[in-house]
């Protein structure tokens, strides 16, 4: 009897360790941002600006947190039935760009379309300033 209460006073105190550990690792991970560019097969000027001055500015200036996973960078075609279940998260069914901040585990998703096809094209320079300074943001 002894020799049972003992393993189950045991086992309890290791799953509780084992909570709290989890616990602390969640409250102490560095905030991990996604930047994802939605568009369809059919492109338009505005569309193909906007995604090459995203790769743009991703490559040149947040390409060590790509390589170390701070940052998740992808283009994804809406079309592609492979995508669908990440289209159906962000429930769009055209172009859009989103900058999501991953923080102790909770997603806030930030829509930058609008503004992305406000200046994509027209005023690329205020377009890669405005997307920079929303990706630092959220990281922070």
């Amino acid at each position: 009897m002894k020799r049972t209460l003992f393993i189950l006073w045991l086992l309890f105190q290791i799953s509780t360790t084992l909570v709290i550990a989890q616990n602390n690792s969640k409250l102490t991970a560095p905030n991990k941002v996604k930047v994802y560019y939605f568009h369809t097969e059919e492109r338009c000027p505005i569309d193909q600006s906007v995604e090459e001055n995203t790769k743009k500015l991703m490559q040149s200036t947040f390409q060590e947190k790509i390589k170390d996973g701070t940052i998740d960078f992808r283009i994804i075609n809406t079309d592609d039935k492979a995508n669908s279940k990440l289209v159906s998260n962000f429930e769009i069914n055209a172009q859009a760009l989103y900058v999501v901040r991953i923080e102790k585990g909770t997603e806030t998703k930030n829509d930058l379309t609008k503004f992305a096809f406000d200046y994509g094209l027209s005023n690329p320079l205020k377009f890669k300033k405005g997307l920079k300074d929303e990706i630092e943001k959220m990281l922070k």
